[in-house]
Order: structure tokens, then sequence, then C-alpha cells
């Protein structure tokens, strides 16, 4: 992709954003790589349709074949007694160079910029938003332009294509099917959240003869993983405790339990992690901390390897 029409396209972009919201926004910077471009814009707030209204407005100035028009100006001030509404990086122009360039998209856009253009819209020929993402008041828009831009939206109509026919939905209607799916898996989420403490809060724990260890030992089936990394956080808090709890993992293709082993710190002489490898053996994945590990292993040897586990720490000696 050349970076000449992708920044174009760029400032006409940002100069329909401007229209749209009424203010002259800080770009702090753009970013041009092979595949795709970024811009990243400085405000409070920017909303979705915006955005791609302003999307649809670059398009058809790109139909159009909009001119871009090069100034030359000895000063940043000469240029604004010109353009009153020029958009600028100052601090950069100031220090950087000693000349201005400004680019001008014919009755659109007016920017302070150093790198080449292209000598009218048409030339990006398409231009498309890829991803819109946020931080703290910092807006990063993904683009591409030209093929990319075109294959890139093939793209998409595909995976949307394929999501209504997940959903059972069409074009039409898909949004309001995914939102009505959502809702839908935060009351079931929250019903197995609650499963999920009432299950753990139900196990009786028990004190090893030997190393009088308490030990909160589980095997469980399609639980929630989060609150059971959660519950033994909390379990291990309480002095010479250690926490064992396995999670079969209940999709049908996924031949995984989950193990969390964790222990309180005043336990210095049990190494949750290295305890967990010689217990699981080629079947664990995972580890962790001396104190904290979270581990997968083949189902089918989860009982042994709890067992494994528990009798290791019932038979420690402290």
């Amino acid at each position: 992709m050349h970076n000449k029409i992708a920044h174009t396209a760029e400032h006409a972009f940002i100069g329909s954003l401007q229209k749209l919201i009424g203010k002259t926004l800080h770009v702090r910077k753009v970013e041009h790589r092979q595949a795709d471009n970024s811009v990243y814009i400085t405000t409070p707030h920017l909303d979705l349709e915006l955005i791609i209204r302003a999307q649809s407005e670059v398009n058809s100035l790109i139909s159009t074949g909009r001119k871009v028009i090069t100034h030359s100006f000895v000063s940043l001030g000469e240029a604004k007694k010109r353009f009153p509404n020029l958009r600028a990086n100052e601090e950069r122009i100031e220090k950087e160079f000693t000349s201005i360039r400004v680019i001008e998209i014919e009755g659109h856009d007016v920017a302070a910029c150093a790198m080449d253009h292209a000598n009218d819209l048409s030339e990006c020929i398409f231009f498309l938003v890829k991803k819109v993402s946020k931080s703290g008041n910092e807006h990063e828009i993904n683009f591409v332009v030209e093929k990319q831009a075109k294959e890139t939206a093939i793209s998409l109509s595909l995976k949307l294509l394929n999501i209504c026919s997940d959903v059972g939905a069409n074009f039409n209607t898909v949004e309001n099917t995914i939102r009505k799916l959502k809702v839908e898996n935060e009351i079931y989420l929250s019903k197995l959240k609650n499963l999920t403490k009432e299950k753990l809060d139900n196990i009786v724990s028990y004190t090893a003869d030997r190393s009088k260890i308490t030990i909160i030992r589980g095997i469980f089936s399609g639980l929630l993983e989060s609150e059971i990394r959660s519950y033994a956080g909390r379990r291990i808090t309480e002095y010479n405790t250690v926490v064992v709890i396995a999670n079969i993992i209940q999709e049908f293709d996924d031949p995984s339990a989950s193990i969390v082993l964790a222990r309180n710190e005043s336990l210095v002489g049990i190494d949750c992690d290295r305890l967990f490898r010689e217990s699981s053996g080629n079947d664990g994945r995972g580890g962790g901390k001396p104190h904290f590990v979270i581990g997968t292993v083949n189902k089918q040897r989860v009982v042994d390897i709890v067992n494994n586990i528990v009798n290791a720490i019932s038979n420690q000696k402290l």
C-alpha cells in the first residue's frame, strides 16, 4: 500500500469527522504499514455511527475525484492567515520544519503535512475502516484503501454471512439477534456463577493427620473457571491451607480438565508448580508460581492426578 494514497485518505477522513463533530480534532500520529494503517485521535468521545458516516463521505469524495492541492508558506502563522481552520501538530512543525506545506482537499479539509499526497482522491479508490479501539481519551482507527480495502470488504462480507448463518439471522436482523444472544449469555453466566459459588462453598475441608495441613479438595464438571480461581485465592489466606480443585471441561470435543493448586504463603515447603508437574507427568500443561498453579490435564486421569497431589501434601513434613 502506497503511503501517499493512504495518507491522503486519512486527511479526507479526519476532515469528514471534524465536519460531523463540529470541532478541530487533534491527530497525535498516523502509522502506515504494509497491510493496514492507523490514525490516533485524541478526543473524549468518538461515536461509531459518526465514524461510519465519515467513511461514507470519504468514499463519496473519492468517487467524485476531489482535488488535492499543495500550498507552501514561510511560517505557520502565514498559513493560518490563509486557512484559519488549519489542522496542524504545531509543536512538531515549529521544531522540525523551516517552511510549511499545507495540504488542501478542495472544499473539504486543510492540514499542515510534510508527507507526499495523491493528486486527487480518486487515486484512493476505496476507503474502509477495519477496527476502532480506545485507550483513555485516545481512539485508534485502523483503515485500508485501494485494492486492500476492497479485499477486506469482501472478507468482512463473508464473515457477516457466516455469522448470520450461525445465529439463524439475516442481514437486517443479525444485530438484534446478537444483542438478544448477549443478554441470554449474561443471564446464563450469572446462573453458572451462582452455581459455582454454591458448589465451592459446600466443599468440606479436612486436616491431614501427618502434615496437619488443611486440604480443600474437589472435582467438578462445567463450573466457571474464574470463580474457581477467585475461591482458591480467598481460601489460601487461611493458615496452613492448600486448595486442590479440578474442573472437567464439558465441551464434547475437549478432553481436558483444569486444575487449580494453591497454598498458603506459610507453607514454603510446598512448591505447587513442581508438585503439579510431578503428579501430572506428560499429561500436564500449564504451571505458575510456587504458591499458585493453574494447569490442564487429560480428564481421563484427573482423579488419579488429584489423588497424587493430595497424597503428597498429606505426607508432607512441615
